[in-house]
């Protein structure tokens, strides 16, 4: 069975714990609340890149450009808009993250009844900080380069479902996907809850 891993780091996101997150920074909204390719997370003195950006990779025994959820420690100057000529707004966030939920998903796929890939890749990032939610959310569509904001509450309940994933594939292909999320919060709350 090959595997192959793209979940975030939880030991970079438990870092966060009690930093404040300064702001984030992204192409301004037009017809929806997503934005494409990159966010940029100012949390503490640091800044890093959450993208969302093409790359070949097995696709189930497929080589195709899927879009790949990354975070990684960067510069202020590599947050930049996938667009020419667009300028990318702040949006002041100012409070200490008191949690961080990662909602990770897991594909498999077995071929002709034999389990052949197991994926793992990051859905969503969901910060809680000064009481309020602020969700960042792969789109579902694999080679969407689209990331979702939504702020608010109970964020959890308004992720996307995948049921798409499980459709459209030749009978000798099954799919299956389940979540799982992962709170970080200090040392001495951090818990797994399975759905």
């Amino acid at each position: 069975m090959k595997i192959i891993d793209m979940r975030f780091d939880s030991n970079l996101i438990q870092s966060w714990i009690g930093k404040k997150f300064v702001k984030y920074k992204c192409d301004v909204f037009n017809f929806t609340n997503s934005v494409t390719q990159i966010v940029g997370l100012y949390i503490g003195d640091e800044i890093y890149s959450l993208t969302n950006i093409q790359e070949a990779v097995d696709y189930f025994g497929f080589i195709e450009d899927m879009s790949v959820s990354k975070i990684a420690k960067g510069e202020d100057s590599a947050i930049k808009s996938a667009f020419k000529n667009v300028e990318m707004i702040s949006t002041p966030v100012g409070e200490e993250i008191t949690s961080v939920k990662i909602v990770n998903e897991q594909q498999t796929m077995a071929i002709n009844g034999e389990l052949t890939y197991e994926v793992w890749l990051t859905r969503a990032i969901i910060f809680e900080a000064g009481g309020r939610e602020i969700l960042f959310e792969k789109d579902t569509v694999p080679f969407s380069e689209e990331i979702t904001i939504q702020r608010g509450y109970n964020l959890i309940d308004k992720i996307s479902d995948n049921d798409d994933f499980l459709e459209e594939w030749d009978e000798e292909y099954t799919p299956v996907y389940k979540r799982e999320v992962i709170v970080v919060a200090s040392l001495f709350d951090s818990n797994r809850i399975k759905f």
